[in-house]
């Protein structure tokens, strides 16, 4: 059912498990979050990836972003 899902830290690491490339770029983050979360969820979005930067969980280069650690695995 879309558009009934909040981006949470959870959900966007689901996100980097799906990706096919190390580094993954927000349009693409915010364009397969888009298909399921709630309207105005992806607006959230740039706050989040910087929250989880700033934790060590992903990684930037080049305004693209890495996932260096799964805490729910």
């Amino acid at each position: 059912m879309a558009g009934v899902k909040k981006l949470t830290d959870r959900f966007l690491i689901a996100l980097f498990r799906r990706g096919k490339a190390d580094y993954l770029p927000p349009s693409y983050l915010e364009t397969e979050g888009g298909k399921v979360l709630a309207p105005g969820e992806t607006d959230k979005l740039q706050e989040l990836l910087a929250d989880l930067t700033g934790k060590g969980i992903l990684e930037e280069k080049e305004g693209e972003y890495k996932l260096l650690s799964d805490p729910y695995a």
